[in-house]
């Protein structure tokens, strides 16, 4: 997302390998100033013999750090994204260090929301000769100034405006921690939330946005005797220039954030043709399916319940535009709390964000939809 806490102002499970069995994560790089509290702690697991995901221990942060998953070749490490933050990226390269002397040699990212770029120019100082790819809709994405202002930049004035917003947002949060009305799940969830954000806010210090160098429009391979790796656009999801990774031999799926559990983001979708992308997953005969965020899945389940999640809000909204609705009264019709109780499992707090990062966005985007308006990435 542009960055999703920085949007809304204001989500990972165990994991295991393909063969069932739980495996040891990778150890923490000693010295580092990070603790479980803080909520971003990036933890190495095998998912197939020389594939690794690195991914939060935890199932939800409000600003969440996208997964990331290195595929070793022959000639060096593939990763899929880069990692929410330098700190991050920097963490995640450690932790290959201990797997492998190899290097990284391509960088691929998903799309141009920032938890899925910010580790890139962390990764290009220390493989300079790392080649950095996307779709060439995510190149021309990052390049727009609406996109490129939620990012670092290493200019002052920008970067100091997304200081302000962060700090404004860990206000806000902590004053919603200290409102004895509140349910105690949300004054919880609002504490953990202002101090992850804030974490965060440091972690993303020192970053500046890198546009990758090399694109594709439709398919693009980094071959490799045992672990080749198939790199296609399906089409417009999440965003405009949603990229998949195919593991053919190993029989993983990586989809970027087309999937996020155990709450999607709706910010700047495409609802119509994302229900069409969410299918073509569905034609890959995949063993492990690695989400932008949240656990690995095995099967279609999740596709079928967001696709489904999808086509109900676009058939809500569609009749509420055709008689004239503006955006503001469809908000106030088109209710989802049963859907966000599905997609909470209950949980008052993700239920109450289901609301920021689901409800609202999609809504919009169903809107300009239905009007036959265009969907901007970056707002507008």
């Amino acid at each position: 997302m542009r960055n999703k806490a920085l949007c809304a102002l204001v989500l990972l499970l165990p994991l295991t390998g393909c063969g069932g069995s739980h495996l040891a994560s990778l150890p923490y790089p000693p010295g580092a100033n990070v603790t479980p509290a803080d909520g971003y702690l990036y933890e190495g697991t095998r998912l197939a013999p020389g594939v690794w995901l690195f991914a939060s221990p935890e199932p939800f942060h409000v600003q969440p750090y996208g997964n990331v998953t290195a595929v070793e070749q022959a000639d060096g490490f593939v990763l899929f994204d880069s990692g929410g933050t330098p700190a991050g990226a920097r963490r995640i390269l450690d932790m290959l260090a201990g797997l492998s002397s190899k290097p990284v040699k391509a960088v691929v990212v998903s799309h141009w929301h920032g938890d899925h770029v910010n580790g890139l120019r962390a990764i290009r100082e220390r493989w300079p000769k790392v080649r950095l790819i996307a779709t060439n809709a995510t190149r021309r994405t990052l390049t727009d100034p609406r996109v490129a202002r939620f990012m670092p930049s290493g200019d002052t004035a920008s970067d100091d405006a997304i200081r302000r917003n962060i700090e404004g947002a860990v206000a806000r949060m902590r004053t919603r921690a200290a409102q004895p009305d509140l349910p105690e799940p949300l004054l919880t969830g609002n504490e953990r939330a202002a101090r992850e954000l804030e974490h965060y806010g440091h972690e993303l210090q020192g970053g500046a946005l890198l546009v990758p160098e090399e694109g594709f429009d439709e398919r693009l391979l980094l071959d490799d005797p045992d672990r080749p790796v198939e790199l296609r656009f399906l089409g417009q999801a999440n965003t405009d220039g949603d990229a998949v990774a195919w593991l053919p031999k190993q029989h993983i799926l990586l989809t970027g954030d087309i999937l996020v559990a155990p709450i999607p983001y709706g910010y700047g979708g495409y609802p119509r043709e994302w229900e069409t992308t969410l299918q073509r997953l569905k034609s890959f005969d995949f063993k492990a399916m690695v989400p932008g965020h949240g656990p690995v899945m095995r099967d279609s389940t999740y596709i079928d319940r967001l696709s489904a999640l999808i086509a109900e809000v676009r058939a809500r909204v569609a009749p509420l535009v055709a008689a004239g609705l503006s955006l503001d009264d469809v908000q106030k019709q088109v209710e989802l709390s049963a859907q966000a109780q599905m997609f909470s499992g209950g949980d008052p707090w993700r239920s109450s964000l289901f609301d920021q990062y689901w409800r609202q966005p999609i809504i919009a985007s169903a809107f300009k939809e239905a009007k036959g308006d265009p969907i901007i990435q970056g707002g507008g």
